[in-house]
């Protein structure tokens, strides 16, 4: 089973905000993050007052490897929002992800020639 971890981050931005947060968040965690959906229009950043949603998945990694992934992320965005003149609210949230039902299937025997 894998998690999701969503960072999501509103107030005044400039358009290398997402940019930026992002490698940083790459960087950081070793993690692939992807824009995700605001609620209400699907935008991520418009300009002036926006909200950066930054969703990664870890896979199947060990509990210890998540909360890593996790302290890492909140650090970043601690940084991000350090930098910032009006910081506005920041959030990251994880959730687990339905389990793979092809995890439950054992592997096919190897084949020797």
């Amino acid at each position: 089973m894998g998690t999701r971890i969503r960072v999501s981050v509103a107030g005044p931005a400039g358009l290398d905000e997402l940019h930026e947060l992002r490698a940083e968040l790459d960087r950081t965690t070793g993690l692939s993050w992807q824009e995700g959906e605001s609620g209400s229009d699907g935008r991520v950043l418009s300009g002036g007052v926006s909200e950066i949603i930054l969703v990664a998945v870890t896979g199947k990694l060990s509990e210890m490897a998540v909360t890593y992934a996790v302290d890492a992320a909140r650090k970043v965005v601690a940084r991000h929002q350090a930098r910032r003149l009006d910081p506005g609210e920041a959030t990251l949230t994880t959730e687990p992800l339905p389990a793979d039902p092809a995890d439950d299937e054992p592997d096919p025997p190897e084949r020797t020639a």
